[in-house]
């Protein structure tokens, strides 16, 4: 009880804390992506700060570390739905097409009348949320009312099949391929040895704080500039050190030469393969790019959400869900256990260590796909189109959920998003104006295939088994996590926008991310086209490619690399991290050549610090932004 107490205080003050941080202050994105920094920042108060008081007053009173790993669950679930996790890109396209509609984009002749009244916001509602109420106002809570309930029911049965999927795959993926979840380490590391001294073992190791030190003491050094431009600095954009670039020529992309402190850190925590795999698949990207732009090769613009460059994408998203539908191959077996335990009740199998019971498990995925189907039917999507479009949706999600269990990349996403893979296999001139309307509405929940929730549950799941938690208790803590995030940040952002004006945001996801589903929906329709061949064709070489590579990996021991880098090499993210990832895996290859497992472990506390370093002093940054820079902020992210 405790813990969860504590659990749903940090959830909510991360769902105000992260809208507040991008919305008022225009300052850093705290709640983005995997190892969310506001989830790092308080929970690094928490143990070092706020149980150290406890145990000062009475040892009884402090956190044990069973404890704290359920306030971190929590907040990691939690973490998952502010901003753009979900529920800024929920509110922003519901509240967008009356709003935004006019005659020069043609969206009421071309969406608007397909468009049901109960998927969206009316006029009235849409124009205040937008540009404030008017002085003495009230927010129109009735007319959100409708569309909030259709929406996150379907959400909700989204959420449920894929941690019902999350469940049935864990046992294959923690116990049997033994995928190392290199982030769920962060945590374990924080609390370990927490109950035997005031402070936890980290905590006291010289290493830790000569790593901490480093980024807190740059990030200080730009903070000092806000203030005055005689105060010595690095050469810095946000949180990354510039060192410069390298282009291999006319045509050639351009690397940037860029260091994160934390990216480095969490980056010592993977494999090797992994590593290696990452860095030279998106070098060979960066070739592969400048030949095709030198050849004149062009498959067209990128597509919002999508790899820059459509031919490397097409690759890496083929690759993605080869690795999908080759891991279900190689988990066959135990899916036919999930199976018979749930449709015989089969003894020998034992789910005692889920979160869910197998029978659970696998009809909760079987009625949440059935309500998924129907409510995206009732939307005005065809069959044809649902065929497609569900099943790459969860691939996609399963293969990010993948990348970062396994190579625990915190920065990441699909190479692109269903909605585009769906539209060019079956080609727009073959689907009906409604199917074009529930397309554009679909971006609303499924959005850049970030797998934030996927990925928390997967953690969840891993950490449980890790420290033998009570599965029942994580679970009520998951639920309970789930709820208080949902109702804090939709309750906050609404009433946030009606106040001042979401427009005045001053983000992607209100201006330009809110109408470019709309506006790719008009633009396939002004211009439709039938199934692109030559899409398909780079789609089939990722496959191949993909299992060209994933046989030389089960067959030779000496194979080097990890195709998993291959399903993300045109991503932004790592187009962004790909150099501090070459560095990270330069310095763990030396270290484990000079001095082996042994000195590995001596150096983890100092990569650890440049994680915990960099995130303290940018969540104190982001506090110092509220004091004397507001709305004027400074982004200093993690990423």
């Amino acid at each position: 009880m405790r813990s969860t107490l504590v659990g749903l205080t940090v959830v909510a003050i991360v769902n105000i804390w992260g809208p507040f941080s991008i919305y008022r202050l225009h300052s850093s994105l705290i709640t983005d992506d995997y190892m969310p920094l506001a989830l790092a920042f308080l929970f690094l108060v928490i143990v070092a700060g706020l149980n150290v008081i406890l145990k000062l007053i009475n040892r009884k009173f402090a956190l044990s570390t069973s404890e704290l790993i359920v306030v971190f669950i929590m907040g990691l679930v939690g973490a998952s739905i502010p901003t753009y996790g979900l529920t800024g890109h929920l509110i922003a396209t519901i509240a967008a097409p009356h709003y935004f509609a006019s005659p020069e984009n043609h969206w009421e002749e071309y969406l608007l009348r397909y468009i049901p009244n109960w998927a969206v916001l009316d006029m009235g509602a849409a124009k205040y949320f937008f540009e404030g109420l008017p002085e003495g106002g009230g927010v129109p809570w009735r007319a959100w009312f409708v569309p909030l309930f259709w929406w996150l029911s379907f959400i909700a049965a989204l959420f449920l099949v894929l941690f019902c999927i999350v469940v049935i795959l864990r046992k294959q993926w923690v116990e049997k391929e033994r995928l190392i979840f290199p982030l769920a380490q962060v945590p374990v590391q924080m609390t370990e040895g927490t109950e035997s001294s005031l402070l936890p073992s980290l905590f006291k190791n010289k290493a830790f704080w000569a790593g901490f030190s480093l980024p807190a003491v740059l990030v200080g050094f730009m903070v000092g500039s806000w203030f005055s431009p005689l105060f010595p600095r690095l050469q810095m954009h946000g949180s990354r050190v510039v060192l410069g670039s390298i282009s291999f020529g006319r045509e050639f992309p351009t690397i940037n030469m860029e260091f994160l402190f934390p990216i480095v850190g969490l980056s010592y925590l993977m494999s090797l393969d992994v590593l290696l795999g990452i860095w030279f698949f998106y070098f060979l990207a960066v070739l592969q790019v400048g030949i095709f732009n030198r050849i004149g090769l062009n498959l067209g613009s990128a597509k919002v959400y999508c790899s820059y460059h459509p031919p490397i994408g097409w690759q890496s998203a083929g690759a993605m869900v080869f690795m999908v539908l080759w891991g279900l191959w190689m988990a066959r077996g135990h899916i036919r256990d999930v199976l018979r335990k749930a449709f015989k009740g089969d003894p020998s199998v034992d789910d005692s260590r889920e979160l869910l019971s197998y029978r659970t498990a696998v009809f909760g995925l079987i009625l949440g796909l059935v309500y998924i189907y129907a409510w995206l039917y009732r939307l005005g999507m065809e069959p044809k189109f649902l065929l497609v479009f569900v099943p790459v949706a969860i691939i996609f999600y399963i293969g990010v959920a993948r990348i970062v269990a396994e190579g625990g990349l915190v920065y990441i996403r699909a190479p692109q998003v269903p909605q585009v893979t769906a539209s060019y296999i079956l080609g727009t001139q073959a689907l009906s104006p409604t199917t074009m309307a529930a397309i554009a509405l679909s971006y609303t929940a499924i959005v850049e295939i970030k797998a934030h929730f996927v990925s928390a549950a997967a953690h969840t799941s891993k950490l449980a088994d890790m420290i033998k938690l009570h599965r029942k208790g994580v679970l009520t803590a998951v639920v309970l996590a789930l709820l208080v995030a949902l109702s804090v940040s939709i309750w906050y952002t609404v009433s946030l926008g009606y106040r001042y004006g979401a427009y005045n945001y001053g983000r992607f996801m209100f201006r330009a991310g809110a109408t470019l589903p709309y506006e790719n929906s008009v633009n396939d329709m002004l211009n439709p086209y039938d199934t692109d061949w030559r899409r398909l064709g780079f789609f089939a070489v990722g496959m191949i490619a993909m299992a060209a590579m994933t046989f030389m990996r089960y067959r030779f021991v000496w194979w080097p690399v990890h195709p998993l880098g291959y399903t993300v090499a045109s991503t932004l993210p790592v187009m962004e991290t790909a150099f501090s990832i070459f560095l990270a895996w330069m310095v763990k290859l030396m270290i484990l050549r000079v001095g082996g497992v042994s000195l590995y472990r001596k150096a983890l506390p100092f990569f650890v610090g440049l994680i915990l370093g960099h995130f303290f002093a940018a969540g104190i940054a982001n506090f110092i932004d509220w004091k004397w820079f507001f709305g004027q902020g400074h982004e200093i992210s993690g990423w």
